[in-house]
């Protein structure tokens, strides 16, 4: 079970960590180790599997769906729903509290644009109008990787807490790390998000799981005076 020391140690190396990584996206698009790996590795794997394995290659689509914006709100709908009807209505909050990745992903990717994006366009880009994403107006941070550090970490912790053993625990964050990741490696693979970009998601979900989970922890745990 996480402490709420654990979880503000967490903030406190996510958080500089995601202010320098934006400090550095205002100024500089992509670095050289980057633009090789997407110029070389990343389109010739690709096509590989897509022409040697396309069921793979099929997989891999459904897997990055797992971290997009519509699948990420109902499973943060479907989490605290089951959480309230189990009686437990701070886990339900805690799923509720994490839809601000939702507007923290686009705050990011507002400010840290090097081409400047009005409100309008981010605002026909949150809903898809036109075939106009987020990820096609701002590469940072990617957004797939935030919304899936946040969903499923929150939600590893929603067993933890729930779990009737350690074992349970550790094993629902073991799933959670496995399932952020293999959602953040599919973008890269197809060409959507450099590394970067998936650190920077990254670095943004572990700030907000940490701050929410160590509030949690607090309040829940914390002895009452008296």
């Amino acid at each position: 079970m996480p402490s709420p020391a654990a979880a503000f140690l967490l903030a406190l190396i996510a958080l500089p960590s995601l202010f320098w990584l934006v400090t550095f996206k205002r100024t500089t698009i992509r670095t050289d180790p980057e633009e090789w790996l997407m110029a070389n590795v990343v389109p010739a794997i690709n096509d590989w599997i897509q022409g040697t394995l396309p069921p793979i290659h099929s997989l891999l689509l459904g897997i990055s769906a797992m971290g997009s914006g519509w699948w990420v709100a109902l499973g943060f709908a479907a989490v605290g729903l089951f959480a309230l009807s189990r009686g437990r209505r701070d886990l339900s909050l805690v799923m509720a509290f994490g839809v601000l990745c939702f507007p923290i992903e686009w705050a990011l990717k507002f400010f840290t644009s090097i081409e400047p994006i009005s409100l309008d366009t981010l605002v026909r880009a949150m809903f898809n109008i036109n075939g106009l994403g987020l990820d096609d107006i701002a590469d940072f941070p990617a957004g797939h990787a935030l919304r899936a550090t946040a969903l499923y970490g929150l939600t590893a912790y929603c067993i933890a807490r729930t779990a009737g053993d350690r074992r349970a625990g550790v094993l629902a964050y073991l799933g959670a790390v496995a399932l952020i990741g293999a959602i953040s490696l599919v973008r890269i693979y197809l060409g959507a998000h450099y590394p970067i970009d998936v650190l920077g998601g990254w670095m943004a979900g572990a700030s907000l799981v940490a701050v929410i989970v160590a509030v949690h922890v607090l309040a829940v745990d914390s002895p009452r005076p008296g």
